[in-house]
């Protein structure tokens, strides 16, 4: 399965439209190869990057609000044995691989970190994301 974006509309809007378009619950990640050759990479990433911790940071909130069915959740007495013995720091780490961060966020607000600990290392991680997409796919054109 291919998903094919026309990149105009986003040229036009800029990197304030990229950001608009992934705080709203755009896909970024499949902006980032069509864009990444007319746009400034960096630049790229960070709006994208700052658009999705946007995003996801309703789920955080959501979450913040608390509800037992939160807690049923299978997982999420694992999130708290990892957060207890690893901290907050490891968290970008999860943010760069391609996993729902919409539902960490929720459990991670309904435990009540920070949201500081939840927004910055969630962002760093799906900058670097971003750059190895951005990176990976101008190395793949330029083969």
């Amino acid at each position: 399965m291919y998903a094919v974006f026309d990149p105009e509309p986003f040229l036009k809007f800029g990197y304030f439209g990229i950001f608009v378009f992934n705080s709203l619950g755009g896909i970024g990640t499949f902006l980032i190869p069509p864009l990444s050759s007319k746009m400034n990479l960096w630049l790229l990433a960070l709006a994208t990057a700052l658009g999705m911790g946007i995003n996801d940071s309703i789920a955080w909130l959501a979450g913040r609000g608390g509800s037992e069915a939160i807690y049923k959740m299978k997982w999420v007495p694992r999130v708290e044995k990892f957060l207890d013995k690893y901290g907050w720091k490891p968290l970008f780490l999860l943010s760069i691989l391609p996993l729902p961060y919409d539902a960490i966020g929720l459990v991670l607000g309904y435990l009540g970190l920070d949201y500081f600990k939840f927004f910055v290392p969630m962002v760093v991680g799906k900058f670097i994301r971003m750059l190895l997409i951005g990176f990976g796919y101008q190395w793949l054109i330029a083969l």
